[in-house]
């Protein structure tokens, strides 16, 4: 494809976005649920995988111990997730309204101050979520590294 072209596509791209939603709602009981579930069963999932960690005593090793960092961010993660969902999908105490391109507000049933803060930081999983993936990423790097090494000095 020639470069003029690819530019122009490119320029198209970039002047007509779509809207892109960086909260989505899950309508309906049955998709909360299903959802709500699902976070349960990672939470107990990783839950499951540090007292595996412990009970093998593989903490020694700096990649076991980055990656049970990790499993008790997702654990935070999916309680701080849980607590959002239930506030504003469940029992709808909670819903964010848009004032325009650029303004949001988060409106509460009984217009509490106090719940919007709460939610408003429940909103920010992301800084949960994201070390999370930081810690399992580089604990699994320095396992892979760990078992190159075993394989250089066997002779493999």
């Amino acid at each position: 494809m020639k470069p003029a072209v690819c530019l122009f596509f490119l320029a198209g791209l970039w002047g007509l976005p779509a809207p892109a939603f960086a909260i989505q709602l899950h309508m309906g009981n049955e998709g909360i649920i299903v959802h709500q579930l699902g976070h349960l069963f990672f939470l107990f999932s990783m839950v499951g995988l540090m007292f595996t960690i412990n009970s093998k005593q593989l903490t020694h090793q700096k990649g076991w111990r980055l990656i049970q960092y990790a499993a008790l961010f997702f654990i935070f993660w999916n309680l701080n997730t849980l607590a959002a969902h239930f506030l504003d999908n469940q029992i709808a105490v909670v819903r964010i309204e848009t004032l325009s391109l650029t303004q949001m507000a988060i409106v509460t049933r009984s217009d509490s101050q106090l719940l919007s803060v709460i939610y408003y930081f429940l909103k920010l999983d992301h800084l949960w979520c994201v070390p999370a993936m930081v810690f399992l990423f580089t604990g699994l790097n320095c396992l892979l590294k760990d078992q190159g090494q075993r394989s250089d000095s066997a002779g493999v």
